[in-house]
This record gives structure tokens, sequence and C-alpha cells, in this order.
């Protein structure tokens, strides 16, 4: 359990969790080797991880220099006389614009005769890591870093603060995984993103994130972009309703042509659900905005499919959505009402 006598109850930002990184990574500096054997141990098996990320051989006998901060990039190790790790280290918060590359471009210049090992390291959730995976990033995600931290305790290390920081990715990881264990009704945002996570799985192409509007917001994910009539179809899943969008964002339609490609969608739909075992509905609002709700789709009780225990049964409802999906499909090549008549 993640509570108050933990250090990182209270040591929330993500300078703290640098200040983890910085403090296991210098336990592997070849000088702790006889002072603190277990602790020197652990931080040489932390460091022939990243190592190992990288498709390097690991190290044995090294000087480690750690650096907060170096060039504006989070933590530069030094690994002896060869390598240099560059990490760039989040919580909730996400990479943004060039940094990735510029980090890797400063320290490059700073350690020209040495080989840069940039690792993007993240313990909370996010919805994709193509920036980082482009700008040649290897990835040290939460439940990577916290299966290399059990490792290191099975070894028998003793560590408050050790013990503290793995308290900490064990709970994250469990809030994450608590949409297994709970009704849909009791789902928090870490149990949103862990189910959309999952149907990344089965759906490479969905993306999610959290969704801002008047009403309070929403966890949201949405998938199987199409074309139809000169719009984007897809389906989007705003917490517990689901529902076929259409969006047009390249260019400005009045509100009345919006309201009229929206119904004209909506009959297209309709047609083609007369065999698919799922019930569409069209939404109590009708907005006319230039992401639009065609319809809500349901199985006559829930989208999300239950057990026996009225907990998800995860197989089926990605078996219902690709019922949804099949019905946009077949939608998408009727081009009855594709025009204003």
């Amino acid at each position: 359990m993640f509570d108050n006598s933990n250090l990182f109850r209270w040591a929330t930002s993500e300078l703290s969790q640098d200040a983890f990184i910085c403090w296991l990574l210098s336990w592997a500096d070849s000088s702790y080797a006889n002072k603190n054997p277990e602790m020197h141990n652990a931080g040489k098996i932390f460091v022939n991880y990243l190592l190992e990320l990288s498709d390097e051989s690991p190290i044995s006998n090294e000087n480690i220099v750690v650096r907060k901060q170096l060039d504006s990039a989070d933590i530069v190790a030094e690994i002896g006389k060869n390598y240099i790790l560059l990490i760039e280290d989040k919580t909730d918060t996400s990479e943004h614009g060039d940094q990735l590359d510029r980090y890797k471009t400063a320290i490059q210049a700073r350690y020209p005769d040495r080989k840069i090992l940039p690792i993007f390291c993240k313990t909370g959730n996010q919805s994709n890591y193509k920036k980082a995976k482009k700008s040649g990033y290897s990835l040290l995600l939460r439940k990577d870093f916290l299966n290399i931290l059990m490792e290191i305790k099975k070894n028998g290390l003793e560590n408050n603060i050790f013990d503290d920081f793995l308290s900490l990715l064990d709970f994250r990881e469990k809030e994450t995984q608590s949409f297994l264990h709970l009704h849909p009704n009791d789902w928090s945002r870490h149990s949103w993103q862990g189910f959309f996570l999952s149907l990344q799985d089965a759906f490479p192409d969905l993306n999610w994130g959290y969704v801002a509007n008047a009403q309070g917001g929403f966890m949201g994910a949405w998938w199987h972009f199409g074309a139809w009539s000169g719009w984007q179809t897809y389906l989007q899943i705003e917490e517990k309703s689901l529902v076929m969008k259409l969006g047009c964002w390249t260019e400005k339609h009045i509100p009345s042509a919006r309201a009229s490609v929206r119904n004209r969608w909506l009959k297209t739909l309709e047609a083609a659900n007369k065999e698919s075992g799922i019930i569409i509905t069209p939404p109590v609002r009708r907005g006319n905005g230039r992401s639009m709700t065609a319809a809500l789709v349901s199985s006559g009780n829930d989208w999300i499919q239950l057990d026996e225990n009225q907990l998800i049964d995860f197989d089926s409802t990605v078996i219902f959505l690709r019922k949804a999906m099949a019905v946009i499909d077949k939608a998408r090549s009727d081009l009855t009402f594709a025009e204003n008549k």
C-alpha cells in the first residue's frame, strides 16, 4: 500500500524522480564496491540494464559521473570513457517541441568522442512514444522500471529509499491495471488509461488522452479513421459512451451544412447496421461543429461487456468494438446519402 510513511508520497515532482535515478546511478561507481557492496551491485544492475536497452555490453568496474540539468537535459551519466547516458525523465508530462533532439545534439557536442545513449524514461501513462522513438531514444517505461527494481530487490537489497520508490511504481501500475478489478462505474482516470493502453494491443491506430469541455471533460480514445463524402469518420470512447463521430478539420463549412452531413451519415450508419447485433441511436444533443457525434452505440445494455462478476470481459468488449468498426466500414462504401439531395 502506498501510504503517508512513503517518502515519495510527499516528494511528488519530476525532480524527485530525477533525484532517485541519479542516486541509483551514482552507486554504480567503482569507488562504492567496497564501501557498500549491496548498493553498488544495485547501481550496476540498473546501469547495465540501461546499457542493454541501448544494445551495449555491460560494465564491470567503471567510474560513473552523474550530472543533473546539463545543457538542460534532465540526467547525464558518464559511463567510463566510452558512453554517455542521456536520460529525459517524465512522470505525467510529455515531451514537447524538439527538446529531445536539442538535448541529444547539445550533449553530443559536449562529448564528441563518446557514444551518446539517449533514453526516454516515463513512469506515468502516455498514448504513444512516436516522437521519442523518432528521435532515437530507447524507452524505459514504468513496467520495465518496476521489473528491474524488483529484480534488484530479489537479490536481497534492504534500503528504505529504494523500497519507497519501488512501492510508488507498484502503486501506479496497480492503479493503471485497476480496470480489470473494478466495475466500470468505479473506474478512475488511471483505470481508463489502463483500459486504453490494453486496447492499443488490439487496435494499434488507437490514440487517447484527456478531452476538456464545458461539461467537465473526459478520458477519451479515438481510432478507425476513414473518409466518407469528404469527411473523416471514426469511433470515439468518451468514458462510458461509445460514439460514431464525423469530423472535417481542413475545410470550413457553415453550421447547416455540417448538420446536413451529420444526418446523412446517421442514415447511412442505420442502413449498414441492420444485421450487426449492435444498437445505434441518435445523440440527444445534435451538435454541428467541426467534429460531431452522429450516433451512440450500445449492446442494449452497455457497450463495455461484463462477466458474471460484473467486471469487464475484455475479449468480449474487443469483439463488440470490432462489430462497431465493421458497421462503419460498411457505411463508408455506401454513398447513397453522400450528396445532399
